[in-house]
């Protein structure tokens, strides 16, 4: 009776494992952000570590062009923008509240200042 007993214990546990999975999968979302101005940017992932801030890799877009990130977990990312022509000067950097589900953000002008908003998904039929 051992192992049948062990078997079954696995199998158990096995599976439990696999809802927990995918029931945390499903918290996730794709978010797509879209350079809108007339000028390359690098887009950057920002993260506090022990107090002091790491950078994720940098992603060049030039005008026009987006691109796609899957988030694991629903929250609140920080993101630094600067100017592909000069990377010590950050001309945008905040906080995109990344929900559970898909996201678009653009980079576009206003008032002669970059900014970062939110782009409403088209509904689909």
């Amino acid at each position: 009776m051992l192992p049948i007993r062990s078997k079954l214990f696995a199998f158990t546990a096995a599976l439990l494992t696999a809802m927990t999975t995918f029931a945390s999968a499903a918290d996730a979302g794709w978010v797509t952000i879209k350079n809108d101005t007339n000028k390359a940017v690098v887009v950057q992932e920002v993260v506090t570590v022990n107090g002091k801030l790491v950078r994720g890799k940098p992603i060049k877009l030039l005008a026009g062009e987006s691109f796609r990130e899957f988030q694991s977990v629903a929250g609140v990312k920080s993101y630094e923008i600067v100017d592909a022509a000069n990377t010590k000067t950050s001309i945008w950097s905040g906080n995109l509240n990344c929900k559970s589900d898909t996201q678009s953000f653009s980079v576009a002008t206003f008032q002669g200042k970059v900014g970062v908003v939110q782009v409403s998904e088209p509904k689909k039929p």
